[in-house]
């Protein structure tokens, strides 16, 4: 059993070539390594695994493509009902979102239970609208008991969700908050280099507020 539990988002299990290998045992989460490592954190898992070729990797097109098949992925009964099991055995107190992943969590909470144990949601750099997040009585039932924490971290700094604004046509969560009034906005600052996408879950800050 994990105290907290993480969901990656996009593309964590995609070896583009010799230009980015795929994420290993922490699926991008590189500040919560050695947490993982010692059984305090588990990663879920849902991810596309392959490898793409050269010409796929600098082809916009084929990302595009990844993207929409977990897009897919996150929306299918199976991935929620093995989340289901995974949250279940783990039995977590804090559950951390990243990316798409905060997509994975929202469609997952619509048809099943979230366990007991948790007390407390965290989403970063969430790749969800920003409004019309539907969140099911029975939540907001336990955020108003104070049973349950519900918080969205942002940064509208986002290159990437940038690009996903470009290709949902909404503004994102993770670029400005969600509206919604049992969800608690914190503004968090991307300033690793690199990919400032992951920089949060790169960061021993982000990783000491989680774990605190």
């Amino acid at each position: 059993m994990s105290r907290t539990v993480l969901i990656h988002g996009f593309s964590t299990g995609i070896q583009y070539s010799f230009l980015r290998a795929a994420h290993g045992f922490d699926a991008g989460f590189s500040a919560f390594a050695s947490d993982i490592q010692e059984g305090k954190v588990s990663v879920f898992r849902w991810d596309i695994k392959e490898n793409a070729t050269f010409w796929q990797s600098i082809n916009p097109l084929y990302t595009f493509g990844v993207y929409r098949r977990e897009q897919k992925i996150v929306s299918e009964k199976e991935t929620h009902e093995n989340l289901q099991k995974f949250l279940e055995q783990e039995k977590p107190e804090i559950v951390v979102c990243h990316s798409i992943g905060c997509l994975l969590f929202l469609e997952y909470i619509k048809t099943q239970s979230l366990p007991s144990s948790v007390k407390r949601v965290i989403f970063n750099q969430a790749d969800t609208t920003w409004f019309d997040i539907e969140l099911p009585l029975r939540i907001e039932k336990q955020i108003q008991s104070k049973t349950l924490q519900f918080i969205n971290t942002y940064c509208p700094w986002d290159p990437t969700l940038m690009f996903s604004v470009f290709v949902g046509g909404a503004l994102r969560a993770g670029l400005v908050g969600i509206r919604h009034s049992h969800i608690e906005n914190i503004f968090f600052a991307l300033t690793k280099p690199y990919n400032l996408h992951t920089s949060a879950i790169r960061s021993k800050k982000f990783r000491d507020w989680v774990i605190r």
